[in-house]
Order: structure tokens, then sequence, then C-alpha cells
């Protein structure tokens, strides 16, 4: 009897093994990930005139609703602007999620050309990382990492073209006090946004 029993285990988990190694997908470490819509085709198997724009440039339409502040900066030694947009954190169970629309508004000649969040801060850092305060409680949240990895969108893939708007996105520890806002730093050099809402 034991053996049989031993004999069922041993099937399932081959099973198990064979359905893992077939689908190719590993789980992601570096948070949340977000899957693309599928593309719209028609009859004739042809994309759509409204399909969604190729991976890589992760264009989103947000209602301005949304945004709760707001700020442009010029690019140091360039006329190209950057406006930034703070939407409302977001806790779900342990962790809080920050979201950053930025919106590239270059006059330059590659005004056509696709702009990545790290072009789009004036510090040349080697990472962009957020830092969320909470002044009631003398409290800073920084980005949760894991194995030297940021739980955090990329800064250097996340691209958008001049007059579109991509959103960035990290996630930090939920707040350990009872805040319902906090002030957001999003570099040293630039003013920080305050009195951001938990939602």
């Amino acid at each position: 009897m034991a053996c049989t029993r031993r004999t069922a285990g041993l099937t399932t988990l081959a099973l198990l093994l064979a359905l893992t190694a077939c689908s190719g997908e590993e789980p992601s470490r570096d948070g949340p990930v977000t899957t693309p819509p599928a593309e719209e085709r028609t009859a004739d198997g042809e994309p759509t005139e409204d399909a969604a724009p190729e991976s890589g440039t992760d264009v989103l339409e947000l209602d301005p609703a949304d945004i709760v502040a707001e700020a442009t900066y010029t690019l140091p030694g360039t006329d190209d602007e950057v406006t930034v947009g703070v939407l409302p954190l977001e806790v779900d169970g342990d962790v809080m999620t920050l979201r950053l629309a930025f919106t590239p508004n270059s006059a330059g000649a590659d005004a056509d050309q696709p702009v990545a969040v790290y072009d789009m801060y004036p510090d040349n850092s080697f990472k962009f990382r957020p830092v969320l305060i909470d002044r009631e409680n003398l409290k800073e949240y920084s980005l949760i990492s894991d194995t030297g990895q940021d739980w955090s969108a990329d800064s250097t893939a996340l691209k958008a073209v001049n007059g579109d708007t991509v959103v960035w996105w990290g996630v930090y520890a939920a707040p350990q006090d009872d805040v319902e806002t906090f002030d957001l730093r999003v570099r040293d050099s630039l003013p920080e946004f305050t009195e951001v809402p938990v939602q």
C-alpha cells in the first residue's frame, strides 16, 4: 500500500515538473508584473488600428483626475521639459505602491524618439529610488529590495515618446503608523511633493 502511494506521488510530481518545463515561465522577483492586453485583429488576421502600442513604449492613458500632484521641470543643459504626475499611494496588505506618471515635452530634433524614465530626471545617479517621508513619525520609506534588485519598474526600459505618458511604479513597505499622507522626494535636486494621499 505504501508503495502504491509513493508511486502515485512521484507520478504527480513528474507531471507538475513537465507542465512547468513546457510553460517556460518563471515567477518574477521584481515585484508586480503587468501583462499587456491581447492584440485585437481583424477577420483577416491583421492587427486593428486600435491595437496596443509595441512593448517598450508602455504608454498609458490616465484620467487627469487621478493625478494628486504635478510638477514640470527643465532638464539641465536643454530646453526639454518633463512633467511628473503623482498618483495616490495604494496599500495592499504588507506593501504600498507608488506610481509616477512621466510625460516628456521635448523641443529638440529627437522629439519623436522614445525617452526612458531614467533620462527624464536631471541627476546622473545609478538608480531611480524615490523616497516616501512620514514627517509626523520621523520615518523614511525606501523601495523594497531583494538580492540587489528593487521592486520597481525598470527606469531604463520604461519609455514614452514626446507628449505621451508612461507610468513608473515602485513597491514599499506598508505604513507602520496610521498616516493618511506621505511627502515624496523624487530627487534631492527637485522640490518635494507634499501630502500624497494613502488609499
